[in-house]
């Protein structure tokens, strides 16, 4: 039976104990420890974990923890991501080293996993399905709830493809403007878009009304979906792993990209430029672990050759 380690101490020192009553040799005798051992408790009683006491010739160096630090506090990328991004540049770490260096600098923090079981998520092909959502910009000193910009996002599950923009307000209008956008934006890329899944936001359906005798009309956003053969699927209330993709790519939005800016010195039109340049960085640079740590692009280009 594995013991704890005050259970270990709390032993040791009954030992000890009884070394000075009867002598060490005698209790050494009586105990089946050797002399030695009792010595060695005499100083520290508390278990020691075991491993090397100095240098050892794997031990990462200074350099190489610095280089780890400071792409963390720049990128925010977690173990696995940082490893893949030394590795283009020719340095090779371990995940696990990686791991131990950002908890010993204060840089990464142990998480609870949520026990949800869920499924693998079926995307076989490009445009099979794009998640459109809103984000609230994080200005300074302005609640997310009364947020004056808003981006729109539309992202592609197969390929993790995305287009972005920035409108004043969350409206109904802004969100049929967006979407005609998102559509053209993968009809040049050549993906037909099959399926578009929102929330239940009123701004994208109305079918929370729908036993309201006052609902005599399609939802505009649906109405757009059915002129072009799109499919609008929702997902259920309070469920936003239904949009998981678009919800993730919000918080590497949130990692990635605004926790770097000044938004106080950016007025619309300057934070719209530089969300395009994030979207092209995001759709052609940017490695993503779901999708085996290729750039969008490249991954929608390989489904492209295949077919």
């Amino acid at each position: 039976m594995l013991k704890t380690c005050e259970q270990i101490t709390a032993y040791r020192r009954h030992i000890l104990g009884e070394a000075r009553k009867h002598g060490v040799a005698r209790t050494a005798r009586n105990y089946g420890f050797s002399r030695a051992a009792i010595y060695l408790w005499r100083k520290c009683p508390v278990p020691q974990k075991r491993g090397p006491r100095g240098f050892v010739a794997w031990r990462t160096d200074s350099e190489r923890e610095d280089i780890v630090c400071s792409l963390r506090e720049a990128t925010n990328y977690g173990p696995k991501r940082i490893k893949r991004e030394l590795e283009f540049f020719g340095v090779h770490m371990g995940e696990k080293a990686i791991r131990g260096i950002l908890q010993r600098k204060g840089l990464i923090e142990r998480g609870f996993k949520k026990d949800i079981s869920k499924g693998r998520f079926f995307a076989p092909y490009p445009g099979y399905q794009v998640q459109i959502d809103t984000k609230a910009v994080p200005d300074p000193g302005i609640d997310h709830r009364s947020s004056r910009r808003h981006q729109y996002t539309a992202i592609d599950a197969c390929t993790r493809l995305r287009f972005l923009w920035l409108y004043r307000n969350v409206s109904s209008p802004n969100a049929v403007r967006f979407l005609k956008k998102a559509l053209t934006f993968f009809a040049e890329l050549g993906i037909s878009v099959q399926r578009v899944r929102t929330d239940n936001h009123a701004i994208f359906t109305n079918e929370r009304f729908r036993e309201s005798r006052t609902l005599r009309h399609v939802h505009p956003f649906t109405r757009i979906c059915r002129r072009r053969g799109i499919t609008h699927l929702l997902s259920q209330f309070g469920t936003p792993r239904h949009n998981c993709f678009v919800e993730r790519s919000h918080r590497i939005d949130d990692e990635e990209f605004y926790r770097l800016l000044d938004l106080r010195h950016l007025d619309d039109k300057a934070l719209l430029a530089k969300l395009q340049i994030w979207q092209y960085r995001y759709n052609c640079m940017r490695l993503h672990s779901g999708i085996n740590y290729e750039a969008p692009l490249k991954r929608y280009l390989a489904f492209k050759e295949e077919k």
